[in-house]
């Protein structure tokens, strides 16, 4: 049987292991997408580059050819940018959520047991009741 203090516990616990598995998912995202973002600018800067040299060697051809790929990968990062920063915003709005939610679920267990400590012979059935209601439930079916 878990005591009170013990099913405390276990939910920050369990609330620091998620919000620190939440900051390194958004950190890996971040660092791929900002590699993705560097190596797309860098390319069209390089194709920028390449076809200004091809345009004074030459003066029609393949600088309209490079000019329009050197565009294209700018605009491609602009999009993952833009992808990249709704995607930021949409996870800061669901951890407020997230936060607001766990924050009842605290102000329940303070309730429960303040209620529970005037009725000793009570606190073991309302801790492992909200034990078992309360308990976080698996993320894995989020992703």
């Amino acid at each position: 049987m878990l005591s009170l203090g013990a099913i405390l516990l276990q939910n920050l616990v369990t609330r620091v292991t998620d919000r620190v598995d939440e900051t390194m998912d958004v950190a890996k995202r971040n660092a791929i997408a900002g590699a993705a973002i560097g190596l797309l600018l860098v390319t069209a800067y390089g194709l920028g580059v390449v076809a200004t040299a091809v345009l004074l060697a030459q003066h029609y051809g393949a600088v309209s050819a490079l000019f329009g790929l050197a565009g294209g990968f700018l605009l491609l990062a602009l999009i993952v940018l833009a992808v990249v920063a709704m995607r930021n915003r949409r996870e800061r709005e669901l951890r407020r959520i997230r936060r607001q939610q766990l924050a009842a679920r605290r102000d329940l267990m303070a309730a429960a047991a303040a209620v529970a400590m005037k009725k000793p012979l009570a606190a073991t059935a309302v801790a492992l009741a909200l034990g078992f209601l309360l308990a976080p439930k698996s993320r894995r079916g989020d992703d």
